[in-house]
């Protein structure tokens, strides 16, 4: 019973000198709206916004909360690395598909300025009357293939930086 009394006294006398050493931080506004935090007590005309009792924090709690911080800045990093290869994947994806409707509309336009280039020029005096727009329709095939080209490109960088930020995770 003894060591019963002795340990309970012990046990309240550690709670209490835990208690009396946390600090209170006073949270008030002034008359000229401006926020105050202090561990001084308000002005009596002040208006006290939160009163909240600080307690320092030991070297473990310290610490503990750092590897909390380090894991959840972690997490964010791998999260942020995930949505970049969606973005790049997404992005390689929207440029194929745009790539294969830019030869696909080549491919279309060819075989309508091929067919019509072949009408304006199956006689000779046809060749000579119509050599201006049989020049542009060839030209604008042309350009229509360069288009696509391109497209393909620009699909073939959108995939390999997909695969790259792939690789960094």
């Amino acid at each position: 019973m003894k060591y019963f009394i002795v340990a309970a006294i012990l046990l309240f006398s550690v709670l209490t000198v835990s208690l009396t050493d946390a600090q209170k931080l006073y949270t008030w506004t002034d008359e000229n709206g401006n926020l105050h935090i202090s561990e001084e007590p308000p002005p009596k005309n002040a208006r006290v916004e939160d009163v909240v009792n600080y307690k320092e924090r030991t070297p473990e709690e310290e610490a503990a909360r750092q590897r909390r911080k380090e894991e959840f800045r972690r997490k964010l990093e791998e999260d942020k690395q995930r949505v970049q290869t969606q973005d790049a994947q997404l992005e390689a994806k929207e440029a194929e598909e745009a790539a294969q409707e830019a030869r696909q509309q080549a491919q279309e336009e060819y075989e309508e300025n091929k067919a019509y280039i072949d009408k304006l020029s199956n006689r000779k005096w046809k060749r000579k009357k119509f050599r201006k727009r049989i020049t542009r329709l060839k030209k604008e095939t042309e350009e229509n293939f360069a288009e696509a080209e391109e497209a393909a490109k620009r699909a073939e960088e959108a995939k390999a930086k997909a695969e790259a930020t792939r690789e960094t995770q």
